[in-house]
This record gives C-alpha cells, sequence and structure tokens, in this order.
C-alpha cells in the first residue's frame, strides 16, 4: 500500500513536469501588446532638457520606445544638461510604468562623435588605430565608457567593424580602423572596452558596405562571394568573440550570395550571423528611413527584418506607432511572424536585465 501511495505521489512529476519561465518573460508577460512591441524600437525624441512623449493612443496612454537614440540636437552643452534630461526620460518612463529605455548615441570618434562637447576627445577609428597601440586604444575606449555610463547613457553605435578595402574605403573614410588585422584587433579591443565598463556596445555594419552612401541610395556589394567571406565574414567571425551586445546590420545587397538587403535577408541574419558565426545577442537594423530602401514602405520593411532574424528596428524618426501598430497587425494573421516578434520583444527585456537596465522586482 505504502509503495502505491509514493507511486501515486510521483505521477505529477511524470506526467505534469514543472516549465519554469525566464525572468525576462515574466515581466513581458505584464505588459500590454503595446507596450510588448514597443520594445523592439530604437526611435529619436523630441528636446535636449526635458523629455516629453510625442505619441498616444486612443485612450490618452503615452506610447514610449523600448530604445531612445540621441542625435546631436538631444545633446546640451554640458554634462549636467543631459545627465538632466536622460533623468528626465528614465523619471517618465517611472511614472509610466514602463520598462526603462537603453539610451544609446552615435559615438565613433572623429567625424562621428556626438559627445565631442561633453566628454574627452575621442579621435576616429583609423587615427587610433595609426597612432595609438591596442593597450592605449583600450583605455581611451575605457575612459570615454566611463564617461557615457556617468551621463547615463547605456550604448552605444560602434565601433565600426568593417575592414578596409577597395570598395569601401570611400564610404567608410576615417570610421574604419583600416585593414582585416587591423580591424580585427582594435574592434575587439574596443568592444571589451565598452562592455567591461556598463555600455552595450553595437558592432557595424555587418555584413559590409560598398562606396555608395546607404543613406542617399541604394547600396550594392559587388564582390565575388569568396572576397565577401575574406573581406567582411572573417573579420566579424573573430570580432564576435569579444561578445559585443548587439550587431547592426546594413542594407547593403550582396548578389552574388543574395539579392535581398542584408537587414531583410534571413540568409545573412539567420544562416551567416546566428547559425554560422553563433552570435545570440541583440540584431539591430540599420535606420529603416535610409534612401537604400526606400523603394518599400517602412511597415514592409520592418516586417520583412523582423521575419528575417532582426530583434531591433531602428528608426531616425520620432514616430513608430503605425509601424508598430502594422505589424501587430500582421501578427494577428501569422503564427509564425507572431512567435518570431515575441522572441524579438523577449531578448530586448533579457538584454536590459543582463546590462541592468531594468529589475526583475520593479516590473
Amino acid at each position: 500500500m505504502k509503495n502505491v501511495a509514493l507511486k501515486f505521489l510521483a505521477l505529477p512529476l511524470v506526467f505534469f513536469p514543472l516549465y519554469s519561465t525566464t525572468p525576462a518573460e515574466k515581466i513581458w508577460g505584464r505588459l500590454s501588446e503595446i507596450e510588448k512591441i514597443s520594445q523592439i524600437f530604437l526611435v529619436n525624441v523630441e528636446g535636449n532638457e526635458t523629455f516629453y512623449p510625442v505619441e498616444f493612443l486612443e485612450d490618452g496612454a503615452a506610447v514610449v520606445p523600448g530604445g531612445i537614440i540621441l542625435f546631436s540636437y538631444n545633446i546640451g552643452d554640458s554634462k549636467e544638461q543631459l545627465k538632466n534630461y536622460i533623468s528626465s526620460i528614465n523619471a517618465f518612463y517611472k511614472k509610466n510604468k514602463s520598462p526603462l529605455p537603453f539610451i544609446a548615441v552615435d559615438q565613433e570618434g572623429g567625424e562621428v562623435n556626438r559627445l565631442k562637447k561633453i566628454t574627452s576627445h575621442l579621435p576616429s577609428e583609423k587615427i587610433i588605430s595609426v597612432n595609438y597601440t591596442l593597450q592605449e586604444a583600450k583605455s581611451i575606449y575605457s575612459n570615454q565608457a566611463v564617461q557615457m555610463k556617468e551621463l547615463g547613457l547605456t550604448m552605444n553605435l560602434a565601433p565600426v567593424a568593417e575592414a578596409e578595402i577597395e570598395s569601401n574605403k570611400l564610404f567608410l573614410g576615417t570610421r574604419t580602423f583600416g585593414s582585416v588585422p587591423k580591424s580585427v584587433a582594435y574592434s575587439m579591443v574596443c568592444v571589451r572596452a565598452y562592455e567591461e565598463n556598463g555600455i552595450a556596445s553595437v558592432a557595424k555594419h555587418f555584413p559590409g558596405n560598398a562606396n555608395s552612401d546607404p543613406h542617399t541610395g541604394s547600396v550594392e556589394i559587388t564582390l565575388s562571394s569568396s572576397e565577401v567571406f575574406k573581406n567582411f565574414i572573417f573579420p566579424f567571425a573573430l570580432i564576435l568573440k569579444s561578445n559585443p551586445s548587439c550587431v547592426l546590420v546594413s542594407h547593403a545587397k550582396i548578389n552574388s550570395l543574395d539579392e535581398n538587403p542584408a537587414c531583410m535577408s534571413s540568409f545573412w541574419i539567420k544562416e551567416i550571423l546566428q547559425s554560422r558565426l553563433g552570435f545570440e545577442g541583440l540584431v539591430m537594423s540599420d535606420d529603416i528611413f535610409m534612401g537604400a530602401i526606400s523603394d518599400s514602405p517602412p511597415e514592409q520593411v520592418a516586417a520583412n527584418a523582423i521575419i528575417s532574424g532582426v530583434d531591433v528596428i531602428m528608426l531616425s524618426e520620432k514616430k513608430f506607432l503605425s509601424v508598430a501598430k502594422s505589424l501587430l497587425n500582421l501578427a494577428a494573421d501569422d503564427k509564425f511572424f507572431a512567435t518570431r516578434l515575441c522572441e524579438a520583444e523577449k531578448k530586448v527585456l533579457d538584454f536590459k536585465l543582463k546590462k541592468r537596465i531594468i529589475k526583475i522586482e520593479e516590473n
């Protein structure tokens, strides 16, 4: 009789196994549908003194993005002004009971230097690779990361991890560290310096670019498949070993391998970046309002990017609600898309937890 009772007690463990949810899933489960999908957007905002939302639902509730990118006009003239502005962003999110955003900036150095008024001098990648040792470079980037962290920033859209070759050097200019060996070595140092000092790094622009400017028109890389893997994929494979939080995917087309822009290509994202190179972090699109993909409406670009494996959609515009609603409508009719969308939302929340931007007990 005793043995029968023991067997009976064991049944729930056999037939009803316990499934644990991750911290990110717990937070995700408490959010509304619009709060969930908002997590996947990296959007620009108004002002440089006090944050205020620009989009609202029919009931008057504010809609705010999961990530905020600051441009030059969002950066005040002093550290105190920027710190206060970022504090006002976080204060609004807390009051609105929204998961705090990751706050990003383009701080490559040289020409792309949003914080040049308020942080120490940051040379371009080319200047650093030519004039500084790897140890000196790490010190420069670590110092920059400490200053960014003090300001309240949490992500830097850097480094430009592309190696310089004949077909992209006019476009990249001084934004690249240079040759494949230099690009690999200095990019790895840069990534580690930021990550070790609390700033999420973004290796860009995977898989690469050409000499045409994606801001103004289409980008086509005409290299052979072997040249692409030698000059673009091989360097990224090594750089990813330094564990950047995010990889930004370009709008370039590489017709020798896939006809789609990289940010809308499951070949480049799922097969190469994630499967072959083993990258498990956030995958971010470049700005979906760039000229390189202007032939397609932003709603379609965003949907195709999500399907292809992108987790974060970047918009230089300040409004994303119409795109979000379009994606929600698509998810309602497409189970596969709905699953992929949920995966992206949870990945963003998991990233925020790992970087201590949010805490499980606060949500």
